[in-house]
């Protein structure tokens, strides 16, 4: 070893290059492969979780997102171009609309265009909100690619923000394949009791980037106007691919 190593942060990069190469693995598994003592292995892997570079779930250790790359990169260029097609579904239904993107496991509103109802939904841009339980993040997740998907629910923790929100892995999933084969995304009061949320995918160059959503309280969104409501909302988030990619 050279004289200017650090032997316990040559350890933990180590480990990272470990499980970046097999996924997941145990402590005994990083253990055995690098020939460790206990000790040494849980401190590492100790230190690598509270510092938030691995996570675990169950048995297993993985990469957490701030390495693995979860967050979407965005184009600002997304919200200018969605003005026009947010606004004009905003007047129609005088409803406020969104743009969000993936943060992490967060989903991020980046665009608003408020809606006219005296009493209407009051967001902000920056705001955020676990996507298993938001309509804008569910439409960006269900058309990830398999690979993103897989490393967005090694991540992800299933978290209830109300008793709608979803808590079981599997459900959850055949929840994402219902909102793939609908092609659009419903927040059924999962993020807050009494506002339901409907969203669709954005697409770039063939790759979902985005989704755009609208919501209002349940008294003015029941279940039996999903259909009418979602309509709009899928052919707004069409309009905004289809300015993208012109």
């Amino acid at each position: 070893m050279s004289q200017y190593e650090v032997s316990t942060l040559k350890k933990g990069l180590q480990i990272l290059d470990l499980l970046i190469e097999n996924d997941r693995l145990t402590f005994a598994e990083v253990m055995h492969h690098f020939n460790w003592n206990k000790t040494t292995t849980f401190r590492l892997l100790y230190t690598l979780e509270n510092m938030n570079y691995i996570v675990k779930k169950g048995s297993h250790y993985h990469i957490a997102e701030k390495i693995d790359g979860a967050k979407q990169e965005h184009d600002p260029h997304v919200d200018w171009v969605s003005v026009p097609p947010l606004h004009e579904l905003s007047q129609e239904l005088g409803e406020t609309v969104y743009i969000g993107i993936l943060d992490g496991t967060d989903v991020v509103t980046t665009q608003i265009v408020n809606g006219t109802h005296t009493m209407r939904i009051h967001s902000h841009i920056g705001d955020r909100d676990p996507a298993h339980g938001s309509a804008l993040g569910k439409a960006i997740l269900a058309f990830l690619d398999s690979d993103r998907k897989q490393r967005f629910l090694r991540q992800l923790q299933l978290k209830k923000n109300t008793e709608n929100t979803f808590d079981d892995e599997q459900l959850f999933l055949y929840h994402l394949k219902a909102i793939q084969d609908q092609g659009f995304a419903v927040d059924d009061e999962e993020t807050e009791l009494g506002l339901r949320c409907i969203a669709a995918p954005i697409y770039r160059n063939g790759e979902v980037i985005a989704s755009v959503g609208l919501s209002a309280p349940t008294s003015r969104m029941p279940r039996q106007q999903d259909k009418t409501f979602s309509k709009k909302v899928v052919t707004c988030s069409k309009k905004i691919t289809q300015l993208l990619e012109a």
